[in-house]
C-alpha cells in the first residue's frame, strides 16, 4: 500500500495519507491543541496537502504517468519538495 507521512514536530501534529489524500492516521499532542480550532485545522490541512503530494508522487513512480487520469496529479508548488524526499529506489 502506498502511503506518505508529513509532520510538524514543533506543533505536535503528524498525518498519514494514501494517494488522493485519504487520511489514514492523525496524531495530535497537547501542543497542537494550543493552536485553537482554526489554527489546528489549517495546520492539519497543510500537512495533508504535503503528504498527499508525496503519496501521489509515489503512486506516479509506481504506475507511471497514467495516475493523472485518476486525479492524482501533484500540485506544481509541491513537486520540488516531493522530488527532494523521494528515494532513488522509487524512481523509474
Amino acid at each position: 500500500m502506498i502511503t506518505a507521512h508529513a509532520q510538524d514536530p514543533d506543533r505536535g501534529i503528524s498525518v498519514e495519507v494514501g494517494p488522493g489524500g485519504g487520511l489514514r492516521d492523525l496524531v495530535l499532542d497537547a501542543r497542537s491543541l494550543r493552536l485553537g480550532p482554526s489554527g489546528l485545522a489549517n495546520a492539519i490541512l497543510g500537512l495533508v496537502d504535503t503528504a498527499t503530494a508525496r503519496a501521489n508522487a509515489r503512486a506516479r513512480y509506481a504506475v507511471g504517468d497514467d495516475v493523472a487520469a485518476l486525479g492524482l496529479d501533484v500540485e506544481a508548488k509541491l513537486v520540488e519538495s516531493v522530488e527532494e524526499t523521494t528515494p532513488e529506489t522509487w524512481r523509474v
